[in-house]
């Protein structure tokens, strides 16, 4: 995409590192409000993972997943959308469309897919909407909510909307206002992440700062995509507490199941080959897998065939933490296992899988 600034050093776009840090802690931050934090994953691991639970649980959890995700993507937006801008286009001097369509380009550089604004209608009142196209958006059910979340941030309105493929990986979504639904008023709490300082330190690209292993991944800017150069698996940028909000929800909800279920789900992607365990150092390997991740600190872990113990600081996203690692047991010695987990204070998360 055109006007998209990328690093002249190492070519990560400059939008990375301005609005966001990688912490000695293990997390990504966000700039603008460091209580607000990204994790940087494959998408397959966030739609397989949401999809698991839906077929463990056997009932559509949909509803929950685009009402929270629409909710943290509003917020992210109304962060980085400057209040004068808002103004501007609510009082007519800038055409909406145009404005969106620059703010999409955040999309581009997140991973979230290509975005085409059609045709658009704002006059104050309930017949107001914008027609748009996305194209290989990173999640069908969470992607196509992004940009509705865009249009609500700046118009101040609260959006519905629907969606449909026009062409092979193509969606064209139509945003209109709409109440949110009532169910959710007062719930879907967003997360805010405190953290204690770590020890992770990163090599740095000597002009924007960027953790030189983000060189492991190429970004298609005209595409909207991000790649891993060596798996070739779909990376992007994704809030954390979004999953959270839908755990915590589907537990209310569902009972006190659920994190078994999170659990596993995240071991069954695991194990299938999704992420893998190298034997040869895995302590270090795994150390800066999860920290680039921005998923948290591994301050320990000893693994050998007849278990493993690991010990994360400044956990993210901790039911999907615990099913990795058991993931990574069964994948690395071909077993069934079990885990137990807890959080202990001061210290973080702690993880113990054995055979089963």
């Amino acid at each position: 995409m055109e006007g998209i600034e990328v690093c002249t050093q190492c070519g990560i776009p400059t939008y990375i590192t301005a609005e966001h840090t990688w912490h000695s802690s293990g997390f990504i931050l966000q700039n603008r409000d460091t209580r607000h934090i990204l994790i940087f994953i494959e998408s397959d691991n966030l739609e397989t993972l949401l999809k698991g639970v839906e077929d463990i649980v056997g009932v559509s959890i949909e509803r929950i997943v685009i009402n929270t995700r629409r909710r943290a993507a509003r917020a992210y937006m109304d962060r980085v959308i400057p209040d004068i801008l808002k103004e501007q286009v609510r009082d007519g001097k800038l055409e909406v469309g145009k404005v969106i369509q620059g703010m999409l380009g955040i999309g581009y550089v997140l991973g979230y897919g290509k975005f085409e604004v059609v045709d658009w209608r704002v006059k104050g009142d309930d017949d107001d909407y914008i027609l748009l196209n996305i194209e290989n958006p990173y999640s069908i059910t969470l992607g196509t909510v992004d940009p509705v979340a865009a249009f609500e941030a700046v118009m101040g309105r609260e959006m519905g909307y629907s969606y449909q493929e026009v062409s092979p990986g193509v969606y064209q979504i139509r945003a209109f206002p709409s109440r949110h639904p009532e169910e959710f008023k007062g719930r879907l709490t967003m997360r805010k992440y405190a953290y204690s300082e770590g020890n992770i330190e990163y090599q740095r690209c000597n002009s924007c700062g960027a953790p030189t292993l983000l060189g492991e991944f190429s970004w298609d800017l005209d595409n909207g995509l991000i790649h891993s150069r060596e798996t070739g698996r779909r990376m992007v940028f994704f809030a954390p507490s979004v999953l959270e909000a839908v755990f915590d929800e589907l537990e209310r909800e569902l009972g006190e199941t659920i994190p078994e279920v999170v659990i596993e789900s995240q071991k069954r992607l695991t194990r299938e080959g999704m992420y893998s365990l190298d034997l040869k150092d895995p302590e270090e390997g795994l150390r800066k897998q999860l920290a680039l991740r921005g998923l948290g600190n591994l301050a320990s872990l000893s693994v050998g065939e007849r278990g493993m113990t690991m010990l994360m600081e400044n956990a993210t996203i901790h039911l999907m933490l615990v099913g990795l690692a058991q993931g990574l047991f069964e994948h690395a010695y071909g077993v069934e296992s079990k885990a137990s987990w807890e959080i202990v204070e001061e210290k973080g998360l702690k993880v113990e899988v054995f055979p089963a």
